[in-house]
C-alpha cells in the first residue's frame, strides 16, 4: 500500500483513534483517547460506484468520510488485522458482515453481532453489503460504569457485573495483564427475531444524545449503554456464547444450531436453518453428525421428543393437542418417532411416569 493510501485511510479515524504500526501488513493497533465513541459503517456494491462510508461520533467530534475511489476501496479491502485498547461492540443493522477474527472468518447477518476484547486481532471484510453500528468503550469508562457503588441507588444495579455482558466487560477491564483472546458472540432467539429493533432504538438514542447533548447527557448515555448490554444479556431475546480463540468455527456453528433447535422444539427444516445460519443444509447436516452422530433431522427430533415428554408429564393436554402443538401434521409419524425412543405409546409413557 502506498503512502498516499495509508494517509487517506488513517485520516478516516485520526480524529478518534491513534493508529500505531500503520504500515504493518500483519497487525495495526488503535488507541482511543475518548471514553467512548460510536461508529456507523456502510458498504454498498449495488451502485454505479462502490462506496464505503464511515460516520464517527464522540463527545467532542462528529466526522464522516466517504470512499468511492477504487484505489482506496481496494486498500480498504486489504486492510490488515487490528486490535485496540478499548472494547468494541459490533451490531449488524442491515445486510451481512463477514468479520475475520484472528485466522477465522465469521458471518454475521442483520440482527447479530459480537463484543471483542482488547487482545483480539480482527477486521471487517468488504465482501458483502452491510450497515454496521459500533460502540467503542475504553477500559476506564467500563470500570467507571460498573465500579461505582457510591452512585447506585437500586439494588439491581449492584448486581450488574453478574450479567453476561457486564461480567465479560468487568473481567476483561479489571485484569492488570489480560491474556485471554475471547469475545462474546450473540444472535436473537428464534421466537424474537425482531429483538434487533429494540437494540436499534437504543443505538439511535446514543447517537442522537451525542449529536445534541443537553445537561445530563452523560448520565443518559451511561443509561442507554447499560440498557443495551442488559438487553443483550436477556435469555429471552438473545443467545450469547463466550468464544475463546481456540473455539472452533464448527463448534460455534453447532452451538447456534442447537439454540435454534431448542427454540423451535426441533421443528425447523434444513432449509429454514440454512437461511437463518447462512450455511448450506448439507454443511449443517455434517456439523450435526460431527458433534452428535445424528443427522440434522434426527438431532432436531431429540428436542421435539423432549418437549413432548414435558407436555405429557407436566400438562393435561391431550395427545392430539400435543401433536398439534409440536407442529406434526401426521399423527402416525409422531407415534413412530416416540415409540422408537421409548418403546411405548405416548399414553403409556404418561401413565407410567405420572403415577
Amino acid at each position: 500500500m502506498g503512502t498516499k493510501q495509508n494517509d487517506s485511510i488513517e485520516a478516516l479515524k485520526s480524529n478518534f483513534f491513534e493508529i500505531h504500526n500503520a504500515d504493518s501488513t500483519f497487525n495495526q493497533y488503535y488507541h482511543m483517547s475518548a471514553p467512548f465513541s460510536a461508529v456507523i459503517e456502510t458498504y454498498r456494491s449495488d451502485l454505479p460506484r462502490n462506496y464505503f462510508k464511515i460516520v464517527t461520533f464522540s463527545p467532542d467530534t462528529v466526522s464522516h468520510a466517504l470512499l468511492d475511489d477504487e484505489v482506496l476501496l481496494s486498500a480498504m479491502r486489504h486492510r490488515p488485522l487490528h486490535q485496540h485498547d478499548f472494547f468494541e461492540f459490533m451490531f449488524v443493522l442491515q445486510g451481512e458482515a463477514i468479520v475475520k477474527i484472528e485466522n477465522t472468518e465469521r458471518v454475521y447477518p442483520a440482527g447479530t453481532g459480537c463484543i471483542v476484547n482488547c487482545n483480539l486481532r480482527h477486521v471487517e471484510l468488504l465482501s458483502n453489503d452491510f450497515r454496521i453500528f459500533f460502540l467503542n468503550l475504553s477500559k476506564e469508562y467500563v470500570r467507571s460504569l460498573i465500579q461505582s457503588p457510591n452512585v447506585f441507588h437500586f439494588t439491581i444495579e449492584d448486581k450488574a457485573s453478574l450479567h453476561t455482558v457486564f461480567h465479560f466487560l468487568y473481567e476483561n477491564a479489571t485484569q492488570e495483564n489480560p491474556v485471554k483472546k475471547e469475545y462474546l458472540d450473540f444472535f436473537p432467539v428464534f421466537q424474537n427475531l425482531d429483538s434487533y429493533k429494540t437494540v436499534y432504538a437504543l443505538e439511535e438514542k446514543i447517537v442522537q444524545t451525542i449529536l445534541s447533548p443537553t445537561i445530563g447527557a452523560t448520565f443518559l448515555i451511561n443509561g442507554w449503554i447499560c440498557q443495551l448490554f442488559d438487553l443483550l444479556s436477556s435469555e429471552e431475546l438473545f443467545h450469547i456464547s463466550t468464544v475463546d480463540i481456540d473455539y472452533s468455527n464448527d463448534f460455534l456453528l453447532f452451538t447456534k444450531l442447537t439454540h435454534l433447535l431448542e427454540d423451535s422444539n426441533g421443528q425447523l427444516s434444513r432449509h429454514e436453518l440454512s437461511a437463518l445460519l447462512n450455511y448450506s443444509g448439507d454443511y449443517l447436516n455434517r456439523i450435526s453428525k460431527k458433534y452428535t452422530g445424528m443427522t440434522l433431522f434426527e438431532y432436531g427430533m431429540t428436542f421435539c421428543l423432549h418437549k413432548a415428554e414435558y407436555y405429557l408429564l407436566k400438562t393435561d393436554a391431550s395427545i392430539s393437542e400435543i401433536v398439534a402443538m409440536l407442529g406434526f401434521t401426521n399423527r402416525s409419524h409422531f407415534y413412530r418417532l416416540f415409540a422408537a425412543k421409548h418403546h411405548m405409546t405416548p399414553k403409556e409413557y404418561r401413565m407410567k411416569h405420572r403415577a
